[in-house]
């Protein structure tokens, strides 16, 4: 049952998106304001297993999903904001470059060797 909500979340936020085309709909602000949550709830159990385990690898794991929540966080702030931060001297978005650096962190910590 506990994994049903994992789909009803995607299928709220497709419907609550219906019909809104041009400006900020229900669904849009629900939608960044879910991923906030995900990835915050990610990095408390990511840093309770590195506690428990003291391992190298989940020592990255960690620093992988404080990356997407940051990433989360700089993507919501510039919607909200109406306003896109980009890295300085450069066209690539923070929200964009801090995901690729979260990928990158999330593969070193699954194939990081012990």
């Amino acid at each position: 049952m506990r994994s049903l909500l994992f789909f009803i979340i995607p299928v709220v936020v497709l419907a609550l998106s219906l019909g809104h085309t041009h400006s900020l709909s229900p669904g849009h602000a629900l939608l960044h304001t879910a991923t906030v949550v995900l990835a915050a709830v990610l990095l408390y159990i990511a840093i309770s297993a590195y506690e428990r385990v003291k391992s190298p690898r989940f020592k990255w794991l960690t620093a992988a999903f404080a990356l997407l929540l940051a990433r989360e966080l700089v993507l919501s702030l510039s919607m909200y904001a109406s306003a896109t931060w980009h890295l300085p001297y450069t066209d690539i978005p923070v929200d964009h470059f801090l995901g690729l650096l979260a990928l990158v962190v999330l593969a070193y910590s699954i194939y990081k060797a012990e």
